[in-house]
């Protein structure tokens, strides 16, 4: 799963501890959503990548987790979806 979105790039992407606390606070003030931390690393990471594809790779990694967690493929697909969607459109106000 992780090895997917950093296997096209020369350099991985290491986030710190500390950005995930402030990505879930962010995401929880402007979206009222409460991600799980393993969700919330893909989002993270493809926010990083420098790729053309890297959400719709986000879109299936999250669609496995959900999958893997015993929620239903229709379930994961729209979940997926919509966290993809608020990410792709309005992103996260963060300086990269």
């Amino acid at each position: 799963m992780k090895e997917s979105l950093e296997e096209k790039n020369a350099e991985p992407v290491i986030i710190p501890s500390f950005i995930y606390k402030i990505w879930k606070t962010r995401i929880k003030e402007n979206f009222n959503l409460d991600i799980e931390n393993d969700i919330l690393e893909v989002l993270i990471k493809t926010y990083y990548v420098r790729s053309t594809w890297k959400w719709q790779r986000a879109y299936k990694n999250i669609v496995d987790i959900m999958v893997s967690k015993g929620f239903s493929q229709k379930e994961s697909i729209n979940y997926a979806r919509s966290i993809i969607n608020i990410f792709d459109t309005y992103g996260i106000k963060e300086s990269r």
